[in-house]
């Protein structure tokens, strides 16, 4: 008996590793990925339509199909963008049908040609191979420098298929488009806060997008480095129950301000604006006494008249000692405000917390507490969290007057607006958030509305 249920096991992953061999095998534009990329994109048309609820064989009626490319190509297999370390950057394709997409691209100031067994296409920017199953593409690429890429193009369509370890990263993740770059591809300014010593070559940003049942989320991860040089600490809840109720936008993090200061002052406008505060206040001592969690929230989608209301944990009220000497409007021991070009800010502490609003309402308000909404109860434990109702936006902006006269002749418009809830970015660590576009109903079912207004038929 075990011997029998250990030949049946044996069968079974002989049957597993042959298919998964040969569907590897199928997708012919995997074998011409060069394997010193540095960073690739791989794109899933047939997972993301299934997930759009799209059929392929619909995609054709609408405005994407690119005069027939769609059609000519597989999408039933993946598409790949990348870019290696010698600056060549391309697309590889699986080709359903060779002729139709030759005849598609003329449309793009192609010439077409037949050498070595393979089609090329060229124009100003970009050149081509083809063969019956394949095709790559490089670009932009000048024209005078075209020629002198073929053998290495021929090489590529020729070879077999290379271990390409930023797309071994890429696949590791879960959704309808990957991507895994070195960050030797950032600039600069991006890769500021890795650690002096990080070796840019061994460390990675990846990024996937996929497409749930009521949101769509793009998640982004950087991996190899251990610590960022970031201020921030996980969020502990303290102020999520703080008004105002339902914002319109919330922004909530965790932060030491001695460490922070420093970062403020980087940046050219604050450390101007930092030097004009601390001819009123005590400004620099203000920010260092913050100790744990900030919240930012803007209580309405009022753009004519935008308020706001931050409101932070603080270590100490020190700065406090020196209100006396403060060139400001004192409205009580710890409550002040400043008036300055028509324009007024009001702050001050309450119960160990530093406040600082837009309006004297919401001052007056500052530190009450209230219920908390979902997206805030689930901050706890992140190192960011960020909302925007989406909702409320659109609604403000339907009002417009030109807006409101493409309602009324497009109402199909508005259901699709409607749709939409709102949009958060999450950070469960520094070296990783997620953007989430979250909706009332069924991203399918969007999808579908969307390609009533733009082609006549629902899908």
């Amino acid at each position: 008996m075990k011997k029998y249920i250990f030949a049946l096991f044996c069968l079974l992953f002989l049957i597993v590793a042959t298919y998964i061999y040969f569907r590897q095998d199928d997708d012919k534009a995997r074998n011409v990925l060069p394997k010193e990329v540095t960073a690739v994109a791989v794109l899933k048309p047939a997972e993301l339509f299934l997930d759009l609820g799209l059929p392929v064989e619909k995609m054709s009626k609408l405005p994407l199909n690119f005069e027939g490319i769609m059609e000519s190509v597989d999408l039933t297999k993946p598409i790949y963008v990348f870019a290696t370390e010698k600056g060549l950057t391309g697309v590889v394709v699986n080709v359903k049908d060779a002729d139709k997409l030759l005849q598609a691209v003329t449309v793009f100031s192609y010439t077409t040609e037949e050498q070595q067994g393979f089609h090329w296409i060229v124009n100003n920017n970009s050149i081509g191979c083809i063969d019956e199953d394949k095709m790559l593409l490089l670009g932009p690429v000048a024209s005078a420098e075209q020629d002198a890429l073929r053998p290495e193009m021929l090489k590529l369509m020729n070879q077999e298929r290379q271990d390409v370890l930023v797309l071994d990263r890429a696949e590791e993740q879960r959704g309808v488009i990957l991507v895994s770059s070195s960050l030797t591809n950032l600039p600069t300014q991006y890769t500021k806060a890795m650690p002096a010593d990080t070796d840019l070559s061994k460390a990675f940003l990846n990024m996937a997008l996929r497409i749930d049942e009521k949101a769509i989320r793009l998640t982004t991860k950087v991996e190899g480095i251990d610590k960022l040089d970031m201020p921030m600490s996980p969020i502990e809840g303290n102020l999520i129950h703080m008004e105002p109720k339902e914002p319109f936008a919330w922004i909530a993090f965790n932060t030491k301000g001695e460490d922070l200061l420093p970062n403020l002052r980087q940046e050219p406008r604050l450390r101007s604006a930092l030097l004009a505060l601390n001819m009123c206040v005590d400004a620099d001592m203000m920010i260092k006494a913050i100790d744990g969690d900030v919240s930012i929230a803007l209580p309405k989608a009022d753009m004519n008249n935008p308020d706001f209301i931050l409101t932070a944990m603080l270590s100490n009220t020190e700065f406090l000692k020196n209100a006396e000497d403060w060139d400001v409007n004192r409205r009580s021991n710890t409550d002040f405000s400043i008036t300055q070009n028509g324009f007024s800010v009001y702050f001050g502490v309450r119960e160990q917390k530093l406040y600082i609003a837009s309006s004297e309402g919401l001052a007056n308000k500052a530190c009450q507490e209230t219920e908390a909404e979902d997206f805030q109860e689930e901050s706890k434990g992140k190192y960011l969290t960020a909302s925007l109702d989406t909702d409320e936006l659109l609604e403000q902006m339907f009002s417009t007057p030109s807006l409101m006269s493409v309602m009324f002749t497009m109402p199909q418009i508005r259901e699709v607006a409607d749709a939409f809830e709102r949009v958060t970015i999450t950070a469960d660590s520094p070296q990783s958030f997620e953007l989430s576009i979250e909706t009332d109903e069924p991203v399918k079912d969007i999808i579908s509305k969307i390609s009533y207004l733009l082609t006549g038929d629902k899908i």
